[in-house]
């Protein structure tokens, strides 16, 4: 949906035109592994393409340009081309990444086919869950018995998006059953911090000293699509405090409180992670207004230390201009920065509103994100709630806002919204219904 023209939306997309430019290979119908590229394509990075599959749905989330969507389907060919003609991999991390991008892809293409894979994709991505340790998912089918938080958390954001998508109770007993096991074995009870693993050496040891954005940023996805799927507010907690203490302990610099260099090849992925999570966690709770200035500031310090002003590129670390030879992964991230920094600028200059509210509804439906019997039904109750509100009956406007989020829950009307659509409207009710009190 793209209601708004600001500063950032016009940078996301710079970005993204940059990326295309001087990533995409036209031959391979996929994004080469580096900038500049002399034989970088050797490698498959599967896992880095599942990332630039969830970029382009984030521009195309932003403008509605259908050349986005069509370069993802496009890019999904290439990949299961390139990867023998299956979805699935070694790898139960990365498996979980091309699972929450086709998720995506299928919100918004409605085709069967990346719903099959996504169903493909989970049901062997369970098969790595076992009791050792207490439970937990292996990090790959060759190391059963080692156990990590990039391939649990994300497991829990894909149970808990498929629990709202599909109303199957099996996948919501998975992300809990799956959270349980992460908090209380990888996470640090005090601070929240999250570690990133255990008996990686075959010691039973847990890796508490590797501190990556990478780990923060999932376990704060996977605590606000708990909440989304639960309205459990301890989720939401949990993950805010993880938050907090991810941005103090992951700035290269407490001066300039930016986000560490993490380096490139898969490290060049980390702070994207991290960035895209810690933006949803504001999505659910724009009153976390420092977070979303911290994203803001991040963006301001990548921009500016750029490539060049016609190379709009950037490095691992967002405090210099970086040199060539630039992995994709880092871009990357870089490009999900940019498009987190368009939507937390919106948070920042738009009160939440009723006319917020009927703005961001008729957007929707401008974008087909609602469609059907859905759209009359959203459209009276919102209508009747700002009609009682320019009255001064504010209980019976809260009465028509929860008639709205009633309707937004309601699992009959699922495939007449999508999962974006449906969150963003039932943040914007949340906060209002907050505002006017009880």
């Amino acid at each position: 949906m793209n209601t708004f023209s600001n500063e950032w939306e016009d940078k996301a997309e710079q970005a993204q035109i940059s990326l295309f430019e001087h990533y995409w290979n036209n031959e391979t119908n996929m994004f080469n592994n580096a900038y500049e590229c002399n034989n970088c394509n050797g490698q498959f990075h599967y896992w880095w393409l599942a990332h630039a599959l969830d970029t382009l749905i984030d521009a195309y989330e932003r403008t509605n340009n259908e050349v986005y969507l069509d370069r993802s389907k496009a890019l999904y060919e290439s990949i299961l081309k390139r990867n023998n003609g299956v979805i699935t991999n070694h790898f139960y991390d990365d498996m979980l990444w091309m699972s929450l991008a086709l998720l995506r892809l299928y919100e918004h293409t409605n085709d069967s086919k990346y719903e099959a894979a996504v169903s493909t994709l989970w049901k062997d991505i369970k098969t790595g869950w076992s009791d050792q340790f207490g439970g937990g998912i292996a990090w790959n089918k060759s190391q059963l018995d080692y156990k990590n938080t990039p391939s649990n958390a994300p497991a829990v954001i894909l149970a808990s998006r498929l629990y709202q998508k599909f109303g199957n109770p099996d996948d919501l007993d998975w992300a809990i059953k799956i959270y349980n096991w992460q908090k209380s074995t990888l996470v640090d009870p005090i601070t929240g911090f999250v570690w990133d693993g255990i008996n990686r050496t075959g010691n039973g040891n847990i890796d508490k000293n590797w501190e990556f954005t990478y780990n923060q940023g999932v376990y704060i996805g996977a605590g606000v699509e708990l909440y989304r799927a639960t309205k459990n507010r301890g989720y939401l907690a949990d993950a805010m405090q993880t938050a907090e203490t991810g941005v103090k302990r992951l700035v290269g610099n407490n001066t300039t409180n930016i986000l560490k260099d993490e380096g490139g090849g898969d490290g060049g992925l980390f702070k994207g992670i991290f960035v895209r999570y810690l933006g949803g966690l504001v999505k659910e709770d724009p009153n976390q207004k420092d977070m979303a200035q911290f994203l803001i500031n991040n963006a301001t310090s990548a921009w500016n230390n750029k490539l060049a002003e016609d190379k709009i590129l950037f490095g691992s670390s967002w405090e210099r201009t970086p040199s060539l030879n630039l992995d994709l992964s880092i871009n990357l991230s870089g490009v999900m920065l940019m498009e987190q920094a368009a939507i937390m600028e919106k948070l920042l200059a738009d009160p939440v509103s009723i006319s917020l509210l009927n703005e961001q509804l008729n957007g929707y439906i401008a974008a087909n994100d609602i469609k059907g019997p859905l759209v009359p039904i959203l459209l009276n109750s919102a209508k009747q709630a700002k009609h009682h509100l320019e009255m001064d009956r504010v209980k019976q406007a809260k009465m028509h806002l929860e008639k709205f989020q009633k309707h937004l829950h309601n699992k009959a009307h699922q495939n007449h919204i999508s999962e974006e659509a449906k969150n963003q409207l039932i943040s914007t009710t949340d906060l209002l219904l907050e505002q006017l009190g009880e």
